[in-house]
């Protein structure tokens, strides 16, 4: 549920901001991509590796690749952007070497860097920025709205072969974790419209500047080869391929029967699955944490959600980590935060709500929600009863009544209602027509908890689903998403991971966790935080088999 707009700077997820002052050596980086091409030459042989995935090719083209995550991946090996992400989120250079932020944060300039060709040979230039950009704008864009809607009101403009100046209509710190999206070719795709594009033969046989190259696609595989050329310095594997599986099931069955050497899972795995996984001892079995992470909204129209000792309460009588352990067999991370966990501004506050059942009735007591004989909590003749609604995935309908039968048992009586995922979020969650909600939230590879937290979101159709409002609140993460000081959002992000302990607008449950399985002899595997599933990929031009 991301809705981005930067005119009125209400709904969208952004990411962070860095100002990042470059100098490159030129001898230094030659001395280095030559080096490093032939330590991988040397090692090419027998540097394959062999993935699977469950899914299926739609369009290889950062453009459309966000609706099909098979896409993704592949277009994450495939193509770089102007900045890529580190494993806790932190801005990097990619294929713009620098850049100079405005002192009033309206312009941005970016310094591309040199001696960069595609994947055809043909060079890179300014001209494929703005082609690029230029697309994503295009009224009659045929990809995910949300991906360009962040991009209508900023300007992006050539001042030369080498430079791109991008002008925005007021400050926005998080724009430089959006400028990762993949980079196209406009000498093989000038003069294409927005239907062209969607339909073109490109996205079958796609060319871009990163670390490897497709080589041949068909509905069962894609095989792709080392760029050579890749100027991060080329990748020790030579070459990549990818094999498609109907559905996880089937993955799990091709990774026991050899067909490939990695898998990646994205639903929770079933105990035998698991138990087979940590007792192969060809695997690395890791658990990538995501940023998604799923909540428990407290409605503060509701009276009695309207008292923070309730709130409180409410968290002290949920048992996250029991919820953690039985319903997801340990796939995910404890929530301790507003903001992700493994992310660079991210700071545990959440900790002090262990599961303790004792505090839970204190509180309630104090709180004047006194137990009756009838064994139901009331205050001034109404009693203390809630129902807590959510979308009819399994996980979180199991998470829902687990929660439920624990308020229960402590007089608070509590339903759950599972809906439609469509009806719950037009009907209930977008109005504010619920009391407790379960649902998830995607900040982003930026923090930004603007969307979901200032008071200008709470009305119907805003993010802010508890309808939190703090004036200090507001003003910290106003000036959090317009700073463009790394150092001074971090702190202005703590003050507000503090203020949201205490008040508790609402209880984050957890962090998904998805599992990669990967050949014990694939060295070099340090993902980090998944953004997305294709960011288990941000560092693989330095894999290596064995001691490739």
């Amino acid at each position: 549920m991301r809705v981005l707009d930067v005119t009125s700077i209400a709904r969208s997820r952004w990411l962070l901001s860095v100002v990042v002052a470059a100098g490159v050596v030129v001898l230094s980086v030659l001395w280095y991509q030559t080096s490093r091409s032939s330590h991988m030459a040397a090692a090419l042989p027998a540097a394959t590796h062999k993935e699977g995935v469950a899914g299926s090719v739609s369009r290889i083209n950062p453009l459309y690749s966000s609706a099909n995550e098979v896409d993704a991946d592949l277009t994450a090996l495939i193509f770089s952007g102007l900045t890529r992400l580190g494993p806790d989120g932190t801005v990097q250079p990619d294929l713009a070497e620098s850049w100079d932020i405005s002192g009033d944060g309206l312009a941005y300039t970016f310094h591309l860097r040199q001696h960069v060709t595609w994947q055809d040979g043909e060079p890179f230039t300014a001209d494929d920025v703005i082609f690029t950009y230029d697309a994503l704008r295009d009224p009659n864009f045929r990809g995910q709205p949300a991906q360009a809607e962040l991009f209508h009101s900023i300007n992006f403009s050539k001042v030369d072969d080498a430079t791109v100046e991008v002008r925005l209509t007021q400050p926005f710190a998080p724009l430089l974790s959006h400028l990762t999206m993949g980079i196209l070719p406009s000498h093989l795709l000038q003069g294409q419209d927005a239907d062209a594009l969607y339909d073109s033969p490109f996205n079958q046989q796609p060319v871009g500047t990163g670390p490897f190259r497709l080589t041949d696609l068909s509905s069962q595989r894609a095989e792709l080869d080392a760029n050579t050329n890749y100027y991060l310095g080329g990748p020790y594997l030579r070459r990549f391929e990818f094999r498609f599986y109907q559905d996880e099931p089937a993955l799990m069955k091709a990774l026991k029967g050899g067909e490939v050497q990695s898998a990646f899972f994205q639903s929770p795995l079933n105990p035998d699955d698991s138990q087979y996984l940590q007792s192969d001892t060809d695997l690395q079995v890791l658990q990538l944490p995501s940023t998604t992470s799923t909540v428990l909204y407290f409605n503060d129209v509701w009276r009695s959600l309207q008292d923070k000792s309730v709130r409180q309460a409410l968290a002290y009588a949920t048992n996250r980590p029991e919820i953690i352990s039985s319903i997801l067999q340990g796939q995910a991370v404890e929530a301790d935060s507003a903001i992700a966990a493994g992310t660079w501004s991210y700071y545990p506050v959440l900790d002090r709500y262990t599961y303790d059942t004792d505090q839970a009735t204190k509180l309630l007591d104090e709180a004047g929600w006194t137990l009756q004989p009838n064994g139901i909590r009331a205050k001034d003749g109404t009693e203390l009863r809630f129902r807590i609604v959510t979308n009819d995935d399994p996980l979180r309908a199991a998470t829902a009544n687990d929660i439920a039968s624990s308020w229960t048992a402590l007089g608070m009586p509590t339903d759950v209602s599972v809906q439609g995922p469509t009806t719950l979020l037009r009907d209930m969650l977008m109005p504010h027509e619920f009391i407790v909600a379960i649902y998830g939230f995607d900040g982003g590879p930026d923090p930004d908890p603007y969307p979901a937290y200032h008071s200008s979101q709470a009305g119907p159709g805003g993010q802010n689903l508890s309808g939190f409002s703090d004036g200090q609140v507001d003003l910290l993460l106003q000036d959090a998403r317009q700073s463009s000081d790394v150092e001074a959002r971090k702190t202005l992000y703590r003050q507000f991971q503090e203020a949201f302990a205490d008040d508790l607008p609402n209880l984050p449950l957890y962090q998904r966790t998805f599992t990669y399985a990967v050949d014990k002899n694939l060295q070099g595997v340090t993902p980090g935080v998944l953004f997305d599933s294709s960011s288990r990929f941000s560092q693989v031009n330095e894999w290596r088999l064995g001691g490739g």
